[in-house]
Parts: C-alpha cells; structure tokens; sequence
C-alpha cells in the first residue's frame, strides 16, 4: 500500500505541476511551439551527442567507486547500468529510483549486494557534492551578474546542508551514534543493513584519493550538463551566460530531487522560475521542454539495453538455480 501510495503521489506531482506550467502559460503555447520549430538543430544535436558523452562520464565515475570497494564491473557495464538508472527515472511510474535498479542489478551481477548498494550510494552523494561545488565557482565567477534575491542564499543554503552531510558521513563520533541509532531498527533485520551500508559509506573518509579522482571526473560530467542547458538555449535564440546556466542548474538539480517521476514537472517548473527573468518564461519554457526530449533520448536507449539485459539476467537467474539444484 506504501509503494502504490509513493507511486500515485508521484505521478500526480508530476502531471499535476506539467499541467499547472501548461495552464499558467497557455496563452504562449503557439509562441512557445514556434519557437521550439524554429529551433537551431545543430545546437540541439551538439547537446544530445554531449548527453551521450555526459552518460559516459558519469558511468566512468560509478566504475571508479565501485571498484574502490573490490567491485569489479567493465566500463561497458557502468555505461549499461547508467542508461538503464535514466530509462527507470524518466519512463517506469514508480517508486523505485534508477539508483535502486542499478544498485540491484550490479549485485546480482557481482554478488556482492551490500556493497552495490553502498556504491550506487556514494556515486549519488558524489555527484551531489560535485554539483555544489560547480555552484559555488559560479557564485564566486558570476556573482554579480545575475539579478536574483533569492539564488545566493539558495546555492549558500545548499551549500551548508553539503558541509552537514559531509560532517555526518566522516565524522567518528556521529559514526558510533549512527550504528547505535541503526541498531535498534530491527524491521527485516533492516537496521543491520543500513549499518553496513553507513559502515561502508564512512570508510570513504580513508580513501581521499579514490573520492578525489571520482569528484573530478564528476565536476566534468555536470559541466557537460550544464553546457547541454546552455545550447539548448543557444539553440532558441536566447542565449543566457554560461555562469548563469552554472549556478542556476545545480539548484534546479536539487529542487528535481522532490518527490515525482524522473523531477518530471518540478525540474520544468524550476527551470521557468529561475531561467525566466533571464530569457522570458516562453524561452525558458521551450528549453526545459528541449531538456526533457534530452531525458528521453537517453532514457529511450536505457530501455533498449534493459530488455536486452532482461534475457541475459533471466539466463543468470536460471543457472543460479540448476547451481542450488545440484547442490541439494
């Protein structure tokens, strides 16, 4: 009932903000078509070869941090596993994460569960930590050229909340209280796990080098994202700087994390807010509709590669059972 609650309250935040954005602009809608139509397509496929490239990197990071905990996955496997995380955020109504299905998947194809899990993990709080940092460049870059109260204490907000979360993770004192706290979840042997994922997690701070190379190649891939929003705008004849897509974005990134499919509707929403007084909410608009087709395209190829993995798994799946067979 829990699930199928968290599923129906995410597809109606997200249809239900998709439909708000449609209402509030419907008397711009043909302006907004024209302007997609008239778009400037080899800015629009710069971007999606750049969403491609974007996709890699952070594969390239997963593989990073997996192998920082002994799992060894190919880089063809990464890339698999990412395309597939975006065709389960962006297409399955549901409330299972494209992490969680990544997570799952590279268990059951390395065996080592926990450690997935905590992987997948790590590689979210990364990026997270990589978008902040690209956040505040900008803010010290661009400060002054951007005419908004409220994104600075937004982006200094976000910011602390990072330094919080990094206190909490590496910290040894609030490590003991966690598995104390963790401890005495014993739904499912719920809290066992989440302990060894905490305990996995924490161990990072030992390994600065590792958390330093995925961190840098992750502040890459962001930009590339960021410069993929930044086309995208070029494309509609409305250019916005490179240091306003820098900071705004990463804010846009944390408001998409609210509860819905894929950020479908909030990351619209946001992107209208924020990109409007800068282009006019008609170009901002387009743009954010240009990004969604960005999420399809490589969500659409994440669909491919998940029903091509579904016979492989299926196979795995069946010799693990003629395995336990012959054993018994």
């Amino acid at each position: 009932m829990n699930k199928k609650f968290s599923m129906l309250l995410r597809i109606f935040v997200s249809i239900g903000l998709l439909f708000l954005l449609f209402w509030l602009m419907r008397g711009q809608i043909g302006d907004i078509w024209a302007t997609i139509r008239s778009a400037d397509m080899k800015f629009i496929y710069m971007a999606l070869a750049l969403f491609v490239a974007n996709v890699s990197m952070l594969s390239y990071r997963m593989k990073i941090i997996f192998r920082g905990e002994d799992v060894i996955i190919s880089f063809k496997e990464s890339l698999q596993l990412t395309f597939i995380g975006y065709f389960f955020n962006n297409f399955m109504p549901t409330a299972v994460g494209g992490d969680i299905i990544k997570a799952h998947y590279a268990g059951l194809h390395s065996g080592e569960k926990i450690k997935s899990y905590a992987s997948v993990l790590m590689d979210r709080f990364i990026g997270l930590y990589s978008f902040l940092i690209v956040a505040a460049v900008a803010l010290l870059i661009d400060q002054g050229r951007i005419d908004s109260p409220t994104m600075r204490p937004m982006v200094f907000s976000l910011l602390a909340i990072g330094l919080v979360l990094f206190f909490v993770a590496t910290n040894r004192h609030v490590a003991r209280l966690m598995e104390k706290i963790l401890t005495r979840v014993k739904m499912m042997s719920l809290g066992e796990k989440l302990n060894k994922i905490y305990a996995i997690v924490h161990d990072y701070r030992n390994r600065g080098g590792l958390v330093a190379r995925s961190l840098a190649v992750s502040v890459a891939a962001q930009s590339i994202f960021f410069i993929i929003v930044y086309l995208f705008f070029i494309s509609l004849g409305k250019p916005v700087s490179v240091g306003n897509t820098f900071l705004i974005m990463p804010v846009v990134a944390f408001i998409s994390m609210l509860p819905s499919v894929g950020g479908l509707g909030v990351r619209e929403g946001a992107i209208v807010a924020f990109f409007g007084p800068l282009a006019g909410k008609e170009t901002a608009f387009a743009a954010s509709l240009l990004l969604l087709f960005g999420y399809f395209f490589v969500s659409f190829i994440g669909g491919v590669i998940y029903f091509m993995w579904g016979v492989n798994i299926a196979e795995v799946k069946k010799a693990e059972q003629e395995a336990e067979e012959l054993k018994a």
